[in-house]
């Protein structure tokens, strides 16, 4: 979307409700966790945040199979995926959940 980046995370746009929460793995400061924590606003999904700290390698833990990827890892147990990079974190949203 075609956002300028200080309104990122501020404005509501139109999206599909999950049935499920989604699960974020991210820590605060973490500038590609920031940017999937906008869109999660943007779109009004709910989601359940896991805050690691930095460097962790604990990110999503066992039972979302990330392993050793780090952060930020985004579950999406509506669709049966787990992601580990922003980018495709982010396309997922606008994929799955945002409405044209």
């Amino acid at each position: 979307a075609g956002l300028p980046r200080a309104a990122r995370g501020a404005l509501r746009r139109r999206s599909r409700a999950p049935a499920q929460p989604l699960v974020l793995w991210s820590f605060e400061a973490s500038p590609s966790g920031r940017l999937v924590r906008e869109r999660l606003c943007e779109l009004e999904l709910p989601y359940l945040l896991h805050n690691a700290a930095p460097g962790s390698t604990r990110g999503g833990g066992d039972s979302a199979g990330a392993g050793s990827r780090g952060v930020p890892v985004l579950e999406d147990p509506n669709a049966g995926v787990v992601l580990a990079d922003a980018d495709a974190i982010l396309a997922h949203l606008e994929r799955e959940y945002a409405v044209v």
